[in-house]
């Protein structure tokens, strides 16, 4: 096959509302939740060359790497599907996207590559396929082949798309430690509450873009579990409220905290409060809407 090969972005992801419902006969747990795709970004490249898959990207580098599996799983579906051989498969990524941050950087990734895929294939495969081929990769997979703006429930791979939310300014913060996502699914089960979330309401708030009604609504209930296991994380949100911003939120299970500021240049100086606070490693970013696949 001639060698091709193709640059893309990944963007992050946020969730402006996560609810955890119940505990699954599975063992996985059910949530609602709001995705929405901002713009920090990992950077993929993928090529057909070689043989068999190889996947460059540092200390998660090789088949411990999610874009790994995602292309493992779409040459599976490739060839039983009779669309043909492709020999090799080199998948470079430079990360931007902190881990253990709850941004599904490694999920935005794998769904990059399954894109870029087909892409450089003709496109063999629907939409739809792309999607069973990303659920096999985690829930946030799913989700990451389009972004924007999307409702989730289930395990989150059961998606609904939602009116895009307005183009907001985003001030994103990761504190130094990481969060382990089974760790604090397990601190919630100990803890937590089960909740549920007002779609009808978000729906209506999105449709307006009522971006301070946004702020308001922000709800995360996995936070009061992984603030005892990071207490950094409440004390970036203190400091993001304190500041300012309609509203603040850890980003899934963490350990990421964003807030909604009124624009870049509060963002800024938010940024210089924050690193005389010693936290370093923060973003200003904007909402993004759904890519076309």
């Amino acid at each position: 096959m001639k060698e091709l090969s193709m640059n893309m972005l990944a963007p992050a992801k946020i969730n402006l509302a996560l609810a955890i419902t119940d505990k699954r006969p599975d063992g996985y747990h059910g949530l609602e939740t709001i995705f929405q795709t901002v713009a920090l970004y990992d950077r993929v490249n993928v090529a057909f060359k070689g043989k068999g898959i190889s996947c460059f990207c540092g200390e998660l580098s090789g088949n411990i790497n999610l874009a790994y599996q995602a292309a493992r799983t779409f040459l599976e579906v490739y060839e039983a599907m009779g669309f043909g051989h492709i020999p090799g498969v080199e998948i470079t990524i430079e990360k931007q996207i902190p881990m253990q941050a709850g941004l599904a950087g490694g999920s935005s990734d794998a769904a990059t590559v399954l894109i870029a895929i087909n892409q450089l294939a003709g496109n063999p495969l629907t939409y739809e396929q792309l999607l069973e081929c990303a659920k096999k990769c985690g829930s946030d997979t799913a989700y990451c082949l389009r972004g924007g703006t999307q409702w989730g429930e289930g395990t989150g791979t059961i998606l609904e798309e939602l009116p895009p939310a307005p183009e907001m300014d985003i001030l994103l913060v990761k504190p130094r430690q990481g969060v382990s996502t089974a760790e604090a699914y397990r601190l919630f089960d100990d803890q937590g509450r089960f909740a549920n979330l007002e779609k009808d309401v978000w729906f209506d708030v999105l449709r307006s873009a009522d971006v301070p009604r946004i702020g308001q609504l922000l709800a995360n209930n996995l936070e009061s579990a992984v603030f005892k296991l990071v207490p950094e994380i409440s004390t970036l949100k203190a400091l993001l409220l304190e500041g300012g911003c309609m509203g603040a939120l850890m980003s899934g299970s963490g350990s990421a905290v964003f807030g909604i500021i009124k624009d870049v240049e509060q963002g800024e100086k938010m940024r210089r409060i924050l690193l005389d606070e010693g936290f370093n490693h923060h973003w200003l970013v904007k909402t993004i809407r759904a890519r076309n696949i």
